[in-house]
């Protein structure tokens, strides 16, 4: 397979800062895992951004010549640049090569725009992360288009779950602590809770956004029952071992442009339920009451009363436990990657 793609020189254009940020993780899981069946050239805009001129250079040659095969990972601006130069310079070029569509606008975006959307009907592929998005873009008459989700590495055989004290019910927060991911939500939740006497703990995890800090610290100071935990670092601890310490994932984000967060798909993977905001996709990936739960409405009061409901029985948190581990497979890279190999080959 590998003599007959090494003809055409393929190129993947992304950023690859790693091992953090939403696309750039994904570009770099993406990336590292088509390597091992094509020869590909790296090209990293985020040296263009810093004018590295032989970064820049490779990206010209990628662009302008007809032979080239490129997988565009980009972001928002940066993808509609690239889309845009292909269709007017290089339609044969384009015709070749697959665009990875992140992000949970991204393909509203694409579909408001007939100019736009006429552009990316030329790729060979469109790969979308979720049927919503698919259907956005089918609507407006492209046929180009295939799902491939959020995904991670199958970790292989993780430990067992711990058993969790039957008492306390432990729960994490674990995303960019901020308002737009709904931190403040789960704050007043832990408030309430307390007031309820249940007996509960919430740890958070993440970066905190620069605008929400001083809030945030005041009242987390105000709860004894809550924990900031720093910033986790997968480079130096397992985050699907991490999970695994809890009960249950907080997730009433509010952010509009959330497409299929990674850490719904970690928790998966650690077989930990999640109880999130029905925001965007997020009720694609998780089937309420199954392998966690929607919120109805994305405040204080539904999620304390969600947090209650399985509070009260374990059995069915354990269930949903082991459904969450099971629904994990439709979201392991190796699942997909093949599909994406035979993408370029044919």
């Amino acid at each position: 397979m590998k003599r007959g793609l090494n003809k055409v020189k393929v190129f993947y254009v992304g950023r690859f800062p790693g091992p953090y940020g939403g696309v750039t993780l994904k570009n770099k899981m993406l990336y590292e895992n088509l390597l091992k069946h094509v020869k590909i050239e790296k090209v990293e805009l985020g040296l263009i951004r810093k004018m590295n001129i032989k970064e820049i250079i490779k990206l010209c040659i990628a662009l302008i010549n007809p032979s080239s095969t490129l997988l565009i990972g980009a972001a928002s601006t940066s993808r509609k640049i690239l889309t845009g130069f292909l269709y007017k310079f290089n339609r044969k070029a384009l015709n070749k090569s697959i665009l990875f569509v992140m992000g949970g606008i991204a393909s509203r975006i694409i579909a408001e725009d007939p100019k736009y959307s006429k552009w990316v009907s030329g790729y060979k592929c469109v790969y979308v992360q979720t049927k919503g998005m698919k259907r956005e873009l089918d609507e407006v008459g492209m046929t180009n288009v295939r799902i491939l989700p959020t995904c991670r590495e199958n970790p292989g055989v993780l430990p067992e779950v711990k058993q969790q004290n039957d008492k306390e019910l432990r729960c994490v927060f674990f995303s960019l602590i901020s308002k737009e991911k709904g931190a403040d939500i789960v704050l007043e939740a832990a408030d309430l809770l307390r007031k309820k006497n249940i007996d509960f703990s919430i740890d958070f995890y993440g970066h905190i956004d620069e605008n929400y800090t001083s809030e945030f610290k005041a009242n987390i100071n105000k709860n004894n029952n809550v924990n900031y935990c720093g910033i986790f670092r997968p480079d130096q601890e397992s985050v699907y071992e991490k999970l695994q310490e809890y009960d249950v994932l907080l997730f009433p984000t509010r952010w509009k442009a959330e497409g299929v967060p990674a850490i719904l798909v970690e928790s998966k993977i650690a077989s930990l339920p999640v109880i999130a905001s029905d925001t965007n996709y997020n009720s694609e990936i998780i089937a309420h009451e199954k392998d966690g739960l929607i919120l109805k409405q994305n405040n204080s009061f539904q999620l304390v009363n969600e947090i209650e409901r399985v509070n009260l029985d374990r059995s069915w948190l354990k269930q949903m436990k082991y459904n969450a581990k099971l629904s994990s497979d439709r979201y392991l890279i190796e699942n997909y990657i093949l599909d994406i190999v035979d993408m370029l080959k044919n």
